[in-house]
């Protein structure tokens, strides 16, 4: 709605209007009445529209929850569609299928093997000084002589990493 005499906001904006008649401005008055009126109508009727979309929701039993699990479902699905995702699936799928091979490679080496080897009897020569101190401590907290600490019997040798 243009008002009488005024085709632009533009002189308002930067402050350089002319002073206005009383006329113009009841003119003024009046539009901004009318606008205002307009806005409180539309907001009664977003309001209405609302509540009915509510209670067409709650007769469908559409829970917020599932609204909003179905956005993501839907969000996802899109994302997983998209060309973007299907290019950096294939290449993540590629570079996990290396990593696999050049894991297995480097399990199946002989230094590998060595280190597996080495790292399971030191584990083992471990676990006997444990028990051997372990003994020795609960046999000086009993108050008597100091015994010979017997060792474990040597377990059968396997590996942790395997």
């Amino acid at each position: 709605m243009a008002t009488p005499g005024l085709e632009s906001g533009d002189e308002f904006a930067n402050g350089t209007h002319a002073e206005l008649s009383e006329a113009e401005k009841e003119v003024i008055r009046e539009e901004l009445k009318k606008t205002e009126d307009e806005i409180n109508t539309l907001r009664q009727v977003l309001v209405a529209r609302q509540k009915h979309v509510a209670m067409l929701k709650r007769k469908l039993n559409i829970s917020p929850l599932a609204e909003i699990t179905e956005e993501f479902n839907q969000g996802l699905k899109s994302v997983k569609d998209s060309q973007a995702y299907q290019k950096t699936s294939e290449v993540v799928a590629g570079t996990a299928d290396t990593v696999a091979t050049k894991l297995g490679d480097i399990r199946n080496s002989s230094l590998f093997k060595s280190f597996e080897s080495k790292l399971g009897s030191a584990f083992t020569q471990a676990k006997m000084a444990a028990s051997t101190s372990i003994d020795q401590l609960s046999g000086a907290s009993r108050g008597g002589p100091p015994s010979q600490a017997q060792t474990p019997q040597a377990e059968h040798a396997t590996s942790p990493l395997s």
